[in-house]
């Protein structure tokens, strides 16, 4: 006997892989027009003319102009994450120095990534709503780069748990740079701070292993 369920079942992969397809286009849509507009310009209708589909296809996905939003914050964030932890594993493997993890950070906390999402911290500072859906996926965030850098601890070995605290401090102060580059035009300046960084974290990074006992592997270059 045929399986007459055979024909929609069939077709349920294929309708599910374009709805996550258009949801993932709805989501970079609202990246871009948050990014181009600012926080504030930034509307539904544009998110659905940018991403090519229907007022009704957006509104199906994302009823809430905040429910995208936070998508919008969760895809951005969760992209971050991942390009830190593949970098942050390069490091630790002696496939790229120090020194470039710190220019990484630097990219991409004065690019796209920490523009937008200086749009949506400055808007949760006075949109009560808005704060309280961010704050736990700015949780997660946080928890994930903690998780990183026990990652790069274990597999840099003889690294203290006290290198979290100096990677917490890169990207402190890499996003304060970012910050400042809104209104400052200074390429100069900025270097002159990456320079200094990228001369200090290794020798932090040894101070410390030294302190707690650690074998010295700078004398290999491992975080020149």
């Amino acid at each position: 006997m045929a399986d007459i369920t055979s024909g929609p079942r069939r077709s349920e992969k294929p309708v599910q892989a374009r709805s996550i397809a258009m949801r993932e286009k709805l989501i970079e849509a609202a990246l871009e027009v948050i990014y181009d507009l600012g926080y504030n310009s930034a509307s539904t209708p544009e998110f659905s003319r940018r991403a090519g589909v229907s007022r009704g296809a957006l509104l199906h996905h994302f009823p809430t102009r905040s429910d995208i939003i936070i998508a919008a914050m969760e895809d951005l964030l969760g992209e971050g994450t991942r390009e830190i932890r593949e970098t942050a594993s390069r490091v630790a493997r002696q496939e790229v120095s120090l020194g470039d993890f710190v220019e990484f950070l630097w990219q991409m906390f004065s690019g796209r990534f920490f523009y937008i999402s200086l749009e949506f911290i400055n808007e949760a500072r006075t949109d009560a709503e808005l704060r309280e859906r961010m704050i736990p996926v700015v949780r997660d965030f946080h928890a994930a780069l903690d998780g990183i850098w026990g990652e790069f601890e274990k597999q840099a070995d003889g690294l203290p748990q006290s290198t979290r605290v100096a990677l917490n401090m890169t990207v402190c102060l890499v996003r304060g740079m970012g910050v400042q580059t809104v209104l400052k035009d200074d390429p100069d300046y900025f270097r002159s701070m990456l320079e200094a960084w990228k001369s200090i974290l290794p020798q932090l990074l040894r101070s410390n292993q030294h302190d707690l006992g650690g074998d010295d592997r700078t004398e290999h270059g491992a975080w020149d």
